[in-house]
């Protein structure tokens, strides 16, 4: 057997390798050894101790044998039975070693992302039961009044980093937040516009005026598709297989939605004709649907009325899929236009829309898309709400819905601004702007948690002249975290002060946000403004009014340039150094440029009120 714990080469030898076998002799260590031999006879046997040596000697001699075999087995280490007269003491087999069963780790919980976490809480004197608001409300699914709406789909929207699958610029501002109407980086070496096309477009008459080229908001969508989805989209030959493609689709005040290649102009499908005037802008469905949304903004055209609401269009073959009627029964205002972009939860298959009817639209699209087929259609069922409110002295929202959590805002003609909730369709807190707010609001997440929230109000309301103030408000309680004045006059038609959306600055331009506001005593100014104090940091003149929401264009260092366009007389484009207000350089163009660029990377696509659409390279 061997040796427990020793190796053969270091085994104790067995004891008849030391001494005589003997059978008074101890056993070697480990084997108790017994002999069997026959007994030695004593001197009074028969033969007086002749032949005594003999068998002495072969007694002695069987004994060293066996010790022997045994030692050689115990070397080899055989597991079988020794087959001798030696019985060899067999040691108690060890234990079989068992395992110590792993104790089972405690499931740790999946964390709740922040944006699902977030409750709001009403500062002092917003909450909508407040005697100063006057507040009522109701909420109507599918016509029908309900007082106790329940989303059978919870809807949460997070920071808008993922709003969308695709790459590029998908809604107005670029996401829920609305912060910035840019994709991607830029070299910018040279700070330069480079003109690579021009695109002319036409107009409408509608009777009391003549709607031209692009207007406000007039943003366009550029989008770099999937592959997969390119080719499946009723796009021109030439483009079908360019997966490099980086189309721009442009709704105008012509009445048609442009689809366009953004590095040459050359048409990449025909044009949606709609046939009234569009005065927003339009957006794509995020999750890589091929849905277009787009609001129309007047229902007279050339001598002819129609209808004036909300269009879904398919992408495949740009076909319409459904109508939204503006003109809703519900409403306590006759204005069915929609200038604001609409936003989309993917995960509630939801979309949510102000209109100019002063109506909150949270509409269930039972989209579906087979993508093998292809094949999409949607089948809404319409939430609406509706409201009243002795500090809105106009309903109406022009302004593109921003989404956190399971909030929106948007504020009204009036000025009134509303925190809702989307789950349960009521209003959380309010805020009174002090005039009309037509801008769209932009949302952010600052480092210590708290949401920020930046929006500025127009003088129209006001009369001649007023105060164009710009907010910072905690979009969870409606509080005011700062504020800054502007003196403004109206033009008597569409105000001054606040029509441009801001941009809030990212990576090295990360402390500041930029408005642009129209009608003040410089004609136009631009501000940068601190973030966290208020405090101005430069402010610079446009030299003519302008509606044109500021346009932040980074390089992959995450320093960048601030574009900018004006609203009065010749369109000039301008670019600027963003920490100084320095201007790097400008671009004339044909008309006035209401309208908010878009950038893909180093492509800007704008359009201007003479029937112009420009591709320029930002160099």
């Amino acid at each position: 057997m061997p040796v427990s714990g020793q190796n053969k080469q270091n085994a104790p030898r067995p004891a008849a390798a030391r001494r005589p076998a003997s059978a008074s002799k101890p056993a070697p260590r480990g084997a108790a050894v017994k002999t069997s031999a026959a007994p030695v006879p004593s001197r009074q046997q028969k033969g007086g101790g002749k032949g005594f040596l003999p068998i002495v000697l072969l007694a002695l001699a069987a004994i060293v044998f066996g010790i022997i075999v045994i030692h050689s087995r115990v070397d080899n280490k055989q597991a079988e039975p020794v087959r001798s007269e030696v019985a060899v003491e067999t040691q108690t087999p060890a234990a079989e070693p068992t395992e110590t069963p792993l104790s089972q780790p405690t499931a740790t919980p999946t964390p709740v992302p922040a944006y699902k976490a977030l409750v709001a809480q009403p500062a002092a004197g917003l909450l909508p039961t407040a005697s100063q608001w006057k507040y009522q409300s109701g909420t109507y699914v599918n016509g029908v009044r309900t007082y106790d709406y329940a989303a059978a789909v919870p809807m949460y929207f997070d920071d808008g980093a993922n709003y969308t699958k695709l790459s590029g610029v998908t809604t107005f501002r670029g996401s829920n937040f609305r912060q910035n109407g840019a994709y991607g980086t830029a070299q910018l070496s040279r700070n330069e516009f480079k003109n690579l096309w021009r695109r002319t477009i036409g107009s409408i008459d509608s009777g009391y005026t003549t709607w031209s080229g692009v207007g406000w908001t007039g943003q366009p969508v550029l989008i770099k598709w999937p592959d997969e989805l390119r080719r499946k989209m009723n796009i021109n030959d030439e483009f079908i297989n360019d997966s490099e493609l980086v189309e721009v689709i442009y709704g105008t005040l012509d009445g048609n939605i442009y689809f366009w290649d953004a590095q040459t102009g050359r048409p990449t499908r025909s044009p949606i004709m709609l046939g009234f005037p569009i005065k927003g802008s339009v957006s794509i469905d995020p999750r890589g649907y091929p849905l277009l949304y787009v609001g129309q903004g007047i229902s007279q055209a050339n001598g002819v009325k129609g209808s004036l609401g909300f269009h879904i269009y398919s992408l495949l073959d740009q076909r319409e899929l459904y109508f939204l009627d503006g003109r809703d029964s519900l409403s306590f205002r006759d204005h069915g236009s929609f200038d604001g972009s609409c936003v989309i939860n993917a995960e509630a298959d939801a979309l949510l829309l102000g209109g100019e009817n002063g109506i909150f639209y949270n509409v269930k699209l039972n989209s579906y898309y087979d993508s093998a087929r292809p094949f999409v259609s949607v089948h809404p069922e319409v939430t609406a709400y509706r409201y009243k409110s002795s500090a809105s002295s106009e309903l109406g929202i022009e302004n593109s819905i921003a989404a956190y959590g399971q909030y929106v805002w948007f504020a009204d003609n009036g000025g009134l601004l509303t925190c809702m909730d989307v789950n349960s369709m009521q209003a959380v807190w309010l805020f009174n702007m002090g005039d009309d707010v037509d801008s769209s609001i932009a949302l952010e997440v600052e480092a210590d948690g708290t949401v920020a929230l930046y929006a500025v109000n127009q003088v129209d309301k006001q009369g001649a002249q007023g105060l164009c103030t710009i907010y910072k408000l905690n979009a969870m309680t409606g509080e005011v975290l700062w504020n800054y004045a502007v003196f403004c006059t109206s033009d008597g038609t569409n105000g001054g002060g606040g029509f441009a959306s801001p941009a809030l600055g990212k990576h090295a331009l990360g402390a500041y946000v930029y408005f642009n506001v129209c009608y003040t005593q410089e004609s136009g100014t631009l501000y940068c403004i601190n973030k966290r104090t208020g405090a101005v940091v430069w402010s610079k003149s446009t030299t003519t009014p302008s509606w044109s929401s500021p346009l932040l264009v980074y390089r992959e260092d995450g320093t960048g340039v601030l574009i900018v366009g004006n609203s009065g007389g010749r369109g000039v484009l301008s670019m600027y150094a963003p920490l100084t207000g320095k201007r790097f350089n400008s671009l004339s163009l044909e008309g006035k440029i209401e309208c908010s660029p878009a950038v893909y990377n180093d492509l800007l696509v704008l359009g201007t009120r003479e029937c112009r659409v420009y591709g320029l390279k930002l160099q």
